[in-house]
Protein backbone atom coordinates (compact mmCIF):
# COMPACT_ATOMS: atom_id res chain seq x y z
CA UNK A 1 0.00 0.00 0.00
CA UNK A 2 2.36 2.48 0.82
CA UNK A 3 4.22 1.82 -2.48
CA UNK A 4 0.88 2.62 -4.20
CA UNK A 5 0.85 6.00 -2.16
CA UNK A 6 4.71 6.98 -3.27
CA UNK A 7 3.77 6.17 -7.23
CA UNK A 8 1.11 8.28 -7.02
CA UNK A 9 3.17 11.32 -5.82
CA UNK A 10 5.91 11.35 -8.44
CA UNK A 11 3.66 12.79 -11.30
CA UNK A 12 2.08 15.57 -8.94
CA UNK A 13 6.33 16.47 -8.42
CA UNK A 14 6.78 16.69 -11.98
CA UNK A 15 3.96 18.84 -12.63
CA UNK A 16 5.29 20.95 -9.75
CA UNK A 17 8.69 21.11 -11.58
CA UNK A 18 7.02 22.32 -14.80
CA UNK A 19 5.04 25.17 -13.15
CA UNK A 20 8.50 26.34 -11.49
CA UNK A 21 10.00 26.22 -15.11
CA UNK A 22 7.07 27.99 -16.73
CA UNK A 23 7.28 30.52 -14.07
CA UNK A 24 10.86 30.94 -14.22
CA UNK A 25 10.70 31.56 -18.17
CA UNK A 26 7.86 34.26 -18.01
CA UNK A 27 9.34 35.88 -15.27
CA UNK A 28 12.61 36.22 -17.55
CA UNK A 29 10.47 36.90 -20.63
CA UNK A 30 8.65 39.60 -18.36
CA UNK A 31 12.28 41.04 -17.26
CA UNK A 32 13.50 41.20 -20.93
CA UNK A 33 10.37 42.84 -22.19
CA UNK A 34 10.29 45.54 -19.52
CA UNK A 35 14.44 46.08 -20.31
CA UNK A 36 13.61 46.28 -23.87
CA UNK A 37 13.39 49.79 -25.07
CA UNK A 38 10.48 51.68 -26.39
CA UNK A 39 9.78 53.91 -28.36
CA UNK A 40 6.22 55.96 -29.59
CA UNK A 41 4.68 54.60 -32.66
CA UNK A 42 4.00 58.64 -33.11
CA UNK A 43 7.49 59.18 -33.14
CA UNK A 44 8.75 56.95 -35.93
CA UNK A 45 8.08 56.67 -39.80
CA UNK A 46 7.06 53.35 -41.32
CA UNK A 47 7.92 52.81 -45.08
CA UNK A 48 6.36 49.62 -46.70
CA UNK A 49 8.78 47.55 -49.12
CA UNK A 50 7.23 47.42 -52.52
CA UNK A 51 7.97 45.81 -55.90
CA UNK A 52 8.01 47.65 -59.44
CA UNK A 53 10.08 49.85 -61.59
CA UNK A 54 12.52 51.99 -60.38
CA UNK A 55 13.81 54.87 -62.26
CA UNK A 56 17.30 56.50 -61.16
CA UNK A 57 17.61 60.41 -61.69
CA UNK A 58 19.24 63.72 -62.17
CA UNK A 59 17.40 66.72 -60.95
CA UNK A 60 17.86 69.80 -63.22
CA UNK A 61 15.75 72.82 -64.83
CA UNK A 62 14.16 73.67 -68.22
CA UNK A 63 13.36 76.54 -69.89
CA UNK A 64 10.54 76.36 -72.17
CA UNK A 65 11.28 77.39 -75.85
CA UNK A 66 9.52 77.44 -79.08
CA UNK A 67 10.07 74.79 -81.29
CA UNK A 68 10.64 76.97 -84.02
CA UNK A 69 11.21 80.71 -83.95
CA UNK A 70 10.62 82.56 -87.37
CA UNK A 71 12.31 86.03 -88.22
CA UNK A 72 10.93 88.53 -90.39
CA UNK A 73 13.79 90.48 -92.29
CA UNK A 74 13.81 93.52 -94.05
CA UNK A 75 12.81 93.10 -98.06
CA UNK A 76 14.55 96.79 -98.53
CA UNK A 77 16.70 99.22 -97.66
CA UNK A 78 14.40 101.56 -96.12
CA UNK A 79 12.90 103.02 -92.76
CA UNK A 80 10.52 101.55 -90.47
CA UNK A 81 7.14 103.81 -91.12
CA UNK A 82 4.70 102.03 -88.69
CA UNK A 83 4.18 99.74 -85.99
CA UNK A 84 0.90 97.11 -86.00
CA UNK A 85 1.32 94.57 -83.49
CA UNK A 86 3.60 95.19 -80.35
CA UNK A 87 5.63 92.67 -78.32
CA UNK A 88 4.12 90.04 -77.26
CA UNK A 89 1.02 90.12 -79.42
CA UNK A 90 -0.63 86.78 -80.50
CA UNK A 91 -1.13 86.42 -84.14
CA UNK A 92 -2.67 84.68 -87.17
CA UNK A 93 -0.77 83.43 -90.82
CA UNK A 94 -1.44 86.83 -92.61
CA UNK A 95 -1.75 89.13 -90.07
CA UNK A 96 0.20 92.80 -90.62
CA UNK A 97 3.05 93.26 -88.20
CA UNK A 98 5.41 95.95 -89.09
CA UNK A 99 4.85 98.48 -92.30
CA UNK A 100 7.93 99.85 -94.10
CA UNK A 101 8.51 103.07 -96.06
CA UNK A 102 7.95 102.26 -99.85
CA UNK A 103 8.33 106.03 -101.21
CA UNK A 104 11.84 105.68 -103.06
CA UNK A 105 10.88 101.67 -103.81
CA UNK A 106 8.04 102.91 -105.65
CA UNK A 107 9.86 105.56 -107.68
CA UNK A 108 12.62 103.02 -108.82
CA UNK A 109 9.70 100.63 -109.64
CA UNK A 110 8.32 103.71 -111.99
CA UNK A 111 12.24 103.88 -113.48
CA UNK A 112 12.67 100.58 -113.88
CA UNK A 113 9.45 99.94 -115.83
CA UNK A 114 10.19 102.61 -118.02
CA UNK A 115 13.11 101.26 -119.17
CA UNK A 116 11.91 98.07 -119.08
CA UNK A 117 9.11 99.79 -121.82
CA UNK A 118 12.61 101.03 -123.84
CA UNK A 119 13.69 97.85 -124.14
CA UNK A 120 10.88 96.10 -125.59
CA UNK A 121 10.77 98.98 -127.71
CA UNK A 122 14.31 98.64 -128.68
CA UNK A 123 13.94 94.88 -129.86
CA UNK A 124 10.76 95.57 -131.66
CA UNK A 125 12.62 98.24 -133.53
CA UNK A 126 15.67 96.03 -134.30
CA UNK A 127 13.36 93.09 -135.56
CA UNK A 128 12.03 95.45 -137.72
CA UNK A 129 15.30 97.07 -138.94
CA UNK A 130 16.98 93.22 -139.30
CA UNK A 131 13.52 92.22 -141.26
CA UNK A 132 14.00 95.49 -143.30
CA UNK A 133 17.70 94.40 -143.93
CA UNK A 134 16.80 91.04 -145.51
CA UNK A 135 14.04 91.44 -147.51
CA UNK A 136 16.44 94.59 -148.89
CA UNK A 137 18.32 91.91 -149.72
CA UNK A 138 16.15 89.31 -151.39
CA UNK A 139 15.10 92.49 -153.58
CA UNK A 140 18.68 92.47 -154.42
CA UNK A 141 19.33 88.78 -155.23
CA UNK A 142 15.96 88.77 -157.56
CA UNK A 143 17.46 92.00 -159.39
CA UNK A 144 20.75 89.91 -159.64
CA UNK A 145 18.81 86.76 -160.97
CA UNK A 146 17.13 88.81 -163.97
CA UNK A 147 20.63 90.27 -164.34
CA UNK A 148 22.13 86.77 -164.49
CA UNK A 149 19.60 85.73 -166.93
CA UNK A 150 20.01 88.51 -169.32
CA UNK A 151 23.66 88.44 -169.62
CA UNK A 152 23.37 84.43 -170.42
CA UNK A 153 21.28 85.49 -173.50
CA UNK A 154 23.82 87.72 -174.13
CA UNK A 155 26.70 85.45 -174.15
CA UNK A 156 24.28 83.07 -176.31
CA UNK A 157 23.93 85.93 -178.85
CA UNK A 158 27.56 86.83 -179.32
CA UNK A 159 28.49 82.87 -179.68
CA UNK A 160 25.52 82.92 -182.56
CA UNK A 161 27.19 86.31 -184.29
CA UNK A 162 30.50 85.11 -184.19
CA UNK A 163 29.32 81.75 -185.62
CA UNK A 164 28.10 83.87 -188.73
CA UNK A 165 30.79 86.82 -188.42
CA UNK A 166 29.10 89.29 -186.78
CA UNK A 167 31.01 89.32 -183.78
CA UNK A 168 34.72 89.54 -182.97
CA UNK A 169 36.02 86.73 -180.64
CA UNK A 170 36.83 89.67 -177.92
CA UNK A 171 33.61 90.47 -177.98
CA UNK A 172 32.20 87.12 -176.82
CA UNK A 173 35.09 86.51 -174.30
CA UNK A 174 33.63 90.22 -172.70
CA UNK A 175 30.20 89.02 -172.99
CA UNK A 176 31.41 85.71 -170.80
CA UNK A 177 32.94 87.60 -168.38
CA UNK A 178 30.58 90.09 -167.40
CA UNK A 179 28.10 86.78 -167.37
CA UNK A 180 30.75 85.19 -164.56
CA UNK A 181 30.44 88.78 -162.61
CA UNK A 182 27.24 89.02 -162.21
CA UNK A 183 27.23 84.96 -160.93
CA UNK A 184 29.39 85.82 -158.41
CA UNK A 185 27.87 88.97 -157.49
CA UNK A 186 24.53 86.88 -157.13
CA UNK A 187 26.50 84.33 -155.17
CA UNK A 188 27.56 86.76 -152.47
CA UNK A 189 23.82 88.74 -152.30
CA UNK A 190 22.84 84.72 -151.28
CA UNK A 191 25.51 84.40 -148.86
CA UNK A 192 24.57 87.62 -147.18
CA UNK A 193 20.90 87.29 -147.35
CA UNK A 194 21.62 83.79 -145.65
CA UNK A 195 23.95 85.61 -142.88
CA UNK A 196 21.53 87.95 -142.07
CA UNK A 197 18.71 85.22 -141.54
CA UNK A 198 20.73 83.06 -139.12
CA UNK A 199 22.04 86.65 -137.16
CA UNK A 200 18.42 88.12 -136.84
CA UNK A 201 17.73 85.28 -133.92
CA UNK A 202 20.72 86.11 -132.18
CA UNK A 203 20.81 89.70 -132.70
CA UNK A 204 16.96 90.17 -131.78
CA UNK A 205 17.40 87.48 -128.66
CA UNK A 206 20.36 89.93 -127.04
CA UNK A 207 18.29 93.00 -126.66
CA UNK A 208 15.29 90.14 -125.64
CA UNK A 209 17.84 88.90 -122.87
CA UNK A 210 18.72 92.18 -121.53
CA UNK A 211 14.76 93.54 -121.83
CA UNK A 212 13.87 90.00 -119.23
CA UNK A 213 16.92 90.87 -117.01
CA UNK A 214 15.20 94.53 -116.50
CA UNK A 215 11.50 92.70 -116.43
CA UNK A 216 13.24 90.54 -113.70
CA UNK A 217 14.67 93.34 -111.63
CA UNK A 218 11.01 95.18 -111.68
CA UNK A 219 9.31 91.98 -110.47
CA UNK A 220 11.81 91.33 -107.70
CA UNK A 221 11.57 95.30 -106.62
CA UNK A 222 7.52 94.68 -106.60
CA UNK A 223 7.94 91.30 -104.22
CA UNK A 224 9.72 93.43 -102.24
CA UNK A 225 7.56 96.67 -102.11
CA UNK A 226 4.39 94.08 -101.55
CA UNK A 227 6.59 92.57 -98.41
CA UNK A 228 6.93 95.66 -96.89
CA UNK A 229 3.94 94.71 -95.00
CA UNK A 230 5.34 92.60 -92.89
CA UNK A 231 3.28 89.85 -91.95
CA UNK A 232 2.38 86.28 -89.54
CA UNK A 233 4.01 83.33 -91.61
CA UNK A 234 2.36 81.17 -88.92
CA UNK A 235 0.03 81.85 -85.99
CA UNK A 236 2.22 82.44 -82.55
CA UNK A 237 3.31 85.60 -80.48
CA UNK A 238 5.56 87.99 -81.40
CA UNK A 239 8.59 88.00 -78.63
CA UNK A 240 10.70 90.61 -80.20
CA UNK A 241 9.84 93.58 -82.97
CA UNK A 242 11.86 96.87 -83.96
CA UNK A 243 9.82 99.12 -82.41
CA UNK A 244 11.53 102.57 -83.28
CA UNK A 245 9.55 104.38 -85.59
CA UNK A 246 12.01 105.86 -88.52
CA UNK A 247 14.46 103.88 -87.53
CA UNK A 248 16.91 102.83 -90.80
CA UNK A 249 17.31 99.75 -91.63
CA UNK A 250 18.71 97.61 -94.52
CA UNK A 251 17.58 94.97 -96.42
CA UNK A 252 18.72 91.66 -94.76
CA UNK A 253 18.20 93.41 -91.03
CA UNK A 254 15.78 91.18 -88.50
CA UNK A 255 13.06 93.30 -87.70
CA UNK A 256 10.43 90.77 -85.90
CA UNK A 257 10.36 87.24 -84.41
CA UNK A 258 7.51 85.08 -84.25
CA UNK A 259 7.30 82.12 -81.48
CA UNK A 260 5.40 79.12 -82.84
CA UNK A 261 2.75 78.06 -79.86
CA UNK A 262 1.60 74.92 -81.56
CA UNK A 263 5.21 73.39 -80.48
CA UNK A 264 7.30 73.49 -78.07
CA UNK A 265 11.08 72.56 -77.03
CA UNK A 266 13.17 72.68 -73.68
CA UNK A 267 16.66 73.57 -73.22
CA UNK A 268 17.68 72.49 -70.01
CA UNK A 269 20.74 73.32 -67.82
CA UNK A 270 22.41 70.69 -65.37
CA UNK A 271 25.11 70.28 -62.93
CA UNK A 272 28.57 69.56 -64.82
CA UNK A 273 29.40 66.94 -62.33
CA UNK A 274 26.91 64.61 -63.96
CA UNK A 275 28.86 65.43 -67.51
CA UNK A 276 29.70 61.47 -67.72
CA UNK A 277 25.97 60.28 -67.09
CA UNK A 278 24.59 62.32 -69.61
CA UNK A 279 23.74 61.03 -72.85
CA UNK A 280 22.21 62.08 -76.03
CA UNK A 281 18.93 59.82 -76.09
CA UNK A 282 17.87 59.42 -72.74
CA UNK A 283 14.26 60.18 -71.23
CA UNK A 284 13.46 63.06 -69.40
CA UNK A 285 10.56 63.73 -66.81
CA UNK A 286 8.90 67.26 -66.76
CA UNK A 287 6.75 68.57 -64.24
CA UNK A 288 4.28 70.26 -65.56
CA UNK A 289 0.98 71.48 -63.17
CA UNK A 290 1.02 68.06 -60.81
CA UNK A 291 1.28 65.76 -64.21
CA UNK A 292 4.69 64.84 -65.88
CA UNK A 293 5.60 64.77 -69.73
CA UNK A 294 8.46 62.86 -71.37
CA UNK A 295 10.66 63.44 -73.71
CA UNK A 296 14.14 63.03 -74.80
CA UNK A 297 17.65 64.34 -75.17
CA UNK A 298 18.35 65.35 -78.25
CA UNK A 299 21.56 67.60 -78.41
CA UNK A 300 23.87 68.20 -75.43
CA UNK A 301 25.77 71.54 -76.54
CA UNK A 302 29.57 70.76 -76.12
CA UNK A 303 30.26 74.34 -74.32
CA UNK A 304 29.83 74.59 -70.57
CA UNK A 305 29.24 77.86 -68.72
CA UNK A 306 28.48 78.22 -65.56
CA UNK A 307 29.49 74.96 -64.21
CA UNK A 308 26.51 73.80 -66.16
CA UNK A 309 25.59 71.62 -69.54
CA UNK A 310 22.97 72.61 -71.80
CA UNK A 311 20.94 70.28 -73.57
CA UNK A 312 17.94 70.59 -75.83
CA UNK A 313 14.99 68.22 -75.17
CA UNK A 314 12.10 67.19 -77.67
CA UNK A 315 8.92 66.78 -75.85
CA UNK A 316 6.60 64.01 -76.70
CA UNK A 317 3.37 65.65 -76.24
CA UNK A 318 5.18 69.10 -78.22
CA UNK A 319 1.59 71.24 -78.09
CA UNK A 320 0.89 70.82 -74.20
CA UNK A 321 -1.94 73.30 -73.03
CA UNK A 322 0.35 73.65 -69.65
CA UNK A 323 3.52 75.07 -71.84
CA UNK A 324 4.40 78.91 -72.32
CA UNK A 325 7.74 80.25 -73.78
CA UNK A 326 10.25 80.84 -71.40
CA UNK A 327 8.64 79.59 -68.20
CA UNK A 328 11.24 77.83 -66.06
CA UNK A 329 10.16 73.74 -65.08
CA UNK A 330 11.61 71.24 -63.16
CA UNK A 331 13.08 68.77 -65.03
CA UNK A 332 14.57 64.89 -63.95
CA UNK A 333 16.79 63.42 -66.34
CA UNK A 334 16.66 59.30 -66.18
CA UNK A 335 20.16 57.47 -66.11
CA UNK A 336 19.12 54.18 -64.56
CA UNK A 337 16.25 51.98 -64.77
CA UNK A 338 14.73 48.87 -63.41
CA UNK A 339 11.68 46.48 -64.60
CA UNK A 340 10.85 44.63 -62.01
CA UNK A 341 12.65 45.38 -58.21
CA UNK A 342 11.63 45.88 -54.74
CA UNK A 343 12.44 49.43 -53.12
CA UNK A 344 11.96 51.20 -50.12
CA UNK A 345 10.56 54.91 -49.73
CA UNK A 346 13.20 57.09 -48.50
CA UNK A 347 13.80 58.62 -44.89
CA UNK A 348 16.19 59.84 -42.40
CA UNK A 349 17.22 56.00 -40.92
CA UNK A 350 18.70 54.98 -44.91
CA UNK A 351 22.24 55.98 -44.34
CA UNK A 352 25.01 55.85 -47.32
CA UNK A 353 26.36 52.45 -48.06
CA UNK A 354 25.53 49.14 -49.53
CA UNK A 355 24.96 47.24 -46.49
CA UNK A 356 22.91 48.75 -43.24
CA UNK A 357 21.15 47.82 -40.30
CA UNK A 358 17.27 48.43 -40.10
CA UNK A 359 14.43 47.65 -37.90
CA UNK A 360 11.89 45.80 -39.16
CA UNK A 361 8.31 45.56 -37.07
CA UNK A 362 6.64 42.75 -36.10
CA UNK A 363 3.62 43.54 -34.19
CA UNK A 364 4.75 45.85 -31.14
CA UNK A 365 8.21 44.96 -31.92
CA UNK A 366 11.10 45.74 -34.41
CA UNK A 367 13.51 44.00 -34.73
CA UNK A 368 17.14 44.81 -36.26
CA UNK A 369 17.57 43.32 -39.87
CA UNK A 370 20.90 43.58 -41.81
CA UNK A 371 19.83 44.70 -45.15
CA UNK A 372 21.45 45.16 -48.71
CA UNK A 373 20.23 48.24 -51.01
CA UNK A 374 20.86 49.25 -54.33
CA UNK A 375 20.45 52.53 -56.01
CA UNK A 376 18.78 55.51 -55.18
CA UNK A 377 16.39 58.09 -56.25
CA UNK A 378 15.00 60.89 -54.19
CA UNK A 379 12.55 58.96 -52.94
CA UNK A 380 13.29 55.38 -52.96
CA UNK A 381 16.22 53.10 -52.63
CA UNK A 382 16.51 49.34 -54.17
CA UNK A 383 16.19 46.63 -51.83
CA UNK A 384 18.76 43.70 -53.53
CA UNK A 385 18.06 41.20 -50.55
CA UNK A 386 17.05 41.24 -46.32
CA UNK A 387 13.65 42.05 -46.81
CA UNK A 388 10.50 40.90 -48.59
CA UNK A 389 7.62 43.16 -50.32
CA UNK A 390 4.63 43.81 -47.27
CA UNK A 391 7.67 44.53 -44.56
CA UNK A 392 7.18 47.18 -42.65
CA UNK A 393 10.44 49.01 -41.84
CA UNK A 394 10.74 52.02 -39.61
CA UNK A 395 13.18 54.49 -42.10
CA UNK A 396 12.96 57.04 -39.73
CA UNK A 397 16.88 58.29 -37.09
CA UNK A 398 16.89 54.97 -35.42
CA UNK A 399 20.52 56.58 -34.01
CA UNK A 400 19.74 56.45 -30.65
CA UNK A 401 18.95 52.63 -30.64
CA UNK A 402 22.54 51.77 -32.96
CA UNK A 403 23.40 49.28 -30.06
CA UNK A 404 20.03 47.07 -30.09
CA UNK A 405 19.09 44.25 -31.77
CA UNK A 406 14.98 44.86 -31.02
CA UNK A 407 12.57 47.91 -29.66
CA UNK A 408 9.22 47.95 -28.67
CA UNK A 409 6.64 50.12 -30.26
CA UNK A 410 3.54 51.38 -28.23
Amino acid sequence: MDKAITQNRKPSRYIKYLGALILVFGAYWVLRQSLLPTVKRTDLVFGEVKSGGMVNTISATGLVEPSTEIVLISPLATKVKQILKDNGSEVKVGDPILLLDTQFADMEFRRLTDELSLKENNVLRLRLELEKNIREIELDDQVKDLQVKNLEAQVKDALRLKSIGGMTQEEVDQARQNLAIALLEKKKLENELKYRKESIASSVKGEELQSSIQRQRRDELAQKIQKATLRAEVDGVVTWIENRIGAQVQEGDPLAKLANLSAYSLMVQVSDMHADKIQVGQEVQVELNQKVEKGEIEQILPAIENNTIQCKVRLMNTGSESLRPKMRVPVRIVTQTRQESKFLPMGPGIKGGRSQELFVVNGSEAKKRVVELGFRTSDKVEVISGLQPGDQVIISDMSLFEDKSRVKIK
